[in-house]
């Protein structure tokens, strides 16, 4: 009998796209403000208001909730005392960020393509949540989607509070919530693929420690 070669089974790219539901891929590149209530949280000098959108051709109830929840928890950016996050629901709002939840094919639009895995983006006065990041989360966080979310929308807000991309500080420590999650948890990994991103390579450097997901800012 002639041996048969082990069936080996390669580990998933840390920065793709987890296998799940099937997502609406593309929208019609508008959007609409989710009704919910006036909410308020925070007690810091800055006032930022923001509203809730979802893209137009999408269903996703409980997003608004969601968003509501982590901006309003004291592990995120109102925890340091410096900012107030104030949420407006007018259909001719015009607030400090749009919260957007955004089909993939247009968050690749907006966002860009230079790093070819999909992810969300803050762009001029809008966050773009990627629904199929939002539906399937990332590899780094493995089956814990509500953390995922938690990070996604913390980390988004935190380019809109002024805050760049950073590595990992140490082998085993929590993640910052600048780090770039979505696609890994590793130094090395991450400096590579910021190679693709013109002036983005010198934020992480290439020494090897791995964090562990973190989605919080504390």
């Amino acid at each position: 009998m002639t041996p048969t070669a082990p069936i080996t089974t390669r580990a998933p790219e840390p920065a793709a796209l987890p296998d799940g539901p099937p997502v609406t891929p593309t929208g019609a590149e508008t959007w609409h403000i989710v009704p919910g209530p006036r909410t308020l949280a925070g007690t810091g000098p800055r006032d930022l208001t923001y509203t809730v959108e979802i893209e137009d051709g999408v269903d996703a109830p409980g997003f608004g909730g969601q968003v509501d929840a982590i901006l309003a928890d004291r592990r995120g950016w109102i925890g340091q005392g410096r900012v107030t996050f104030r949420r407006e629901i007018a259909p001719d709002a015009r607030p400090d960020v749009r919260i957007s939840l955004t089909t993939p094919g247009t968050s690749r639009a907006l966002c860009g393509f230079a790093i070819p895995y999909d992810s969300s983006c803050h762009v001029a006065h809008r966050i773009v949540v990627n629904l199929a990041r939002w539906v399937r989360g990332a590899h780094s966080f493995g089956g814990d989607l509500t953390g995922y979310r938690t990070y996604a929308v913390n980390h988004e807000m935190g380019h809109v509070l002024g805050y760049g991309h950073v590595g990992c500080p140490a082998p085993g420590a929590p993640a910052p919530v600048m780090m770039q999650q979505t696609f890994g948890l590793s130094n090395t990994y991450l400096a590579e693929l910021n190679r693709a991103e013109p002036g983005a390579a010198r934020r992480v450097e290439p020494d090897g420690a791995v964090c562990r997901p973190n989605p919080w800012v504390g």
